[in-house]
């Protein structure tokens, strides 16, 4: 039988892998300091598989088809975008039909997807927490972006019958949760039903998905642009603090977040914390350290919750 031995959250930018990581006293060098603590919690729990929540930015899913949750269960590749990782990654394909089977037992319905691209919204906090790239996934990308969307309260429960059907898995993997996504922030919007976007940025969202690589250099330009030009966003970081101690000291706060409230006081990038929500409930324990750092400069509020419970907690 399949454990859980812990859970990981923490934010992704795409100016973060523009530049070389910050010095310790630089903006940002803190977060990267505490990326860098969980990723030796991950190499200590030893996990056999991760299966990471994560959202998509109009590179993988659109409004052709736009399920809450999409299941890759067969092959993931990288779309390779702000450097991150491009091409095939190792997926736990018995392990993702294990949970597929078994959050549809739970009265889900989640989309899947026999070959899913997915952008940095997984591949970021992936890469940045497995360097080597040897360890294989459960993809899961959970709509964050693009309304509708599924509620806090529902993203939380899936993710927690997500867990249960890791337990039911024949094989004797230890299994790490990631939640990548937030804090704050006020991306450019994704949102085919916001009127202030252009008729042509529309039908991207609509009927992108053989456009992608064609736009990407422009993507990327845009952010590059926004990097050199020492780039500065609005970040909630009062919102994003008082968040972190709400957590730590009841996971089940993120359950209880209503997305109305999030994307008024914490911008719609801060809907992406629907992932953190499923992984820590995946999980199921209390969250052992949280660690925060605004970088306005990556129009973002970097922030990191973990479990750290030791590899010989759990068999």
């Amino acid at each position: 039988m399949a454990n859980v031995v812990g859970t990981l959250s923490l934010s992704h930018s795409p100016l973060w892998n523009l530049a070389p990581d910050p010095a310790a006293d630089e903006p940002g060098g803190t977060f990267v300091e505490s990326v860098e603590r969980a990723r030796q919690i991950l190499e200590s729990l030893r996990p056999d598989a991760i299966v990471i929540f994560g959202p998509d930015h109009a590179r993988g899913v659109f409004y052709d088809l736009l399920p809450p949750f999409t299941i890759g269960i067969e092959r993931v590749e990288g779309v390779g975008d702000y450097n991150t990782p491009k091409g095939e990654l190792p997926l736990a394909s018995d392990l993702a039909r294990t949970v597929f089977d078994g959050v549809t037992a739970r009265g889900f319905d989640p989309a899947v997807s026999l070959d899913m691209r997915i952008d940095h919204g997984l591949t970021q906090a992936y890469s940045r927490l497995v360097p080597d790239l040897d360890i294989p996934i459960v993809p899961v990308i959970v709509n964050s972006g693009c309304p509708p969307l599924p509620s806090f309260a529902r993203s939380f429960d899936f993710g927690a019958a997500v867990g249960e059907a890791i337990g039911e898995s024949d094989g004797a993997e230890r299994v790490l949760t990631i939640g990548s996504g937030g804090m704050s922030h006020w991306p450019a919007s994704i949102d085919a039903y916001d009127t202030s976007i252009t008729p042509e940025w529309r039908e991207f969202l609509i009927h992108g998905r053989p456009l992608v690589d064609e736009v990407e250099p422009g993507r990327v330009a845009r952010a590059k642009a926004l990097a050199d030009g020492h780039a500065t966003g609005d970040v909630a970081d009062r919102w994003d603090a008082a968040l972190l101690d709400r957590i730590s000291s009841d996971p089940m706060a993120l359950r209880g977040l209503d997305d109305e409230d999030v994307v008024g006081l914490a911008g719609p990038g801060a809907g992406e914390l629907r992932t953190w929500a499923a992984a820590t409930a995946a999980w199921g324990g209390e969250l052992a350290w949280t660690a925060y750092e605004p970088v306005p400069r990556w129009i973002t509020g970097m922030g990191v919750v973990a479990s750290a419970a030791p590899a010989s907690a759990v068999v």
